[in-house]
C-alpha cells in the first residue's frame, strides 16, 4: 500500500486539498500549522514513492522531446 504510487499521490493530493479548505476556514490554527509542519514530509515521501516504485516511460528522450505530447522529434 505505501508503495504504491498512485495510492501516495492520492493521499497527499487529498491531504493538501484538506490543509488549503483548513486554511480558509475559521478553524483551530494549532491543527493548520501541525499539517504545515507534516506537509514536507509528505512531499518527500511521494516524489521516493514516485521514483522508487514508479514505472518508467518507454519513449525516450532522443524519440520524443515531451512524454505526453505524440510529436517526434
Amino acid at each position: 500500500m505505501f508503495k504504491n504510487p498512485l495510492f501516495a499521490l492520492g493521499f497527499v493530493t487529498l491531504f493538501l486539498v484538506i490543509y488549503t479548505v483548513l486554511g480558509h476556514w475559521d478553524t483551530n490554527h494549532s491543527l493548520v500549522t501541525v499539517m504545515f509542519i507534516f506537509s514536507p514530509f509528505l512531499m518527500i515521501w511521494l516524489v521516493y514513492t514516485v521514483l522508487r516504485y514508479g514505472e518508467p516511460s518507454e519513449r525516450t528522450f532522443d524519440e520524443y522531446f515531451y512524454d505526453d505530447v505524440d510529436i517526434k522529434s
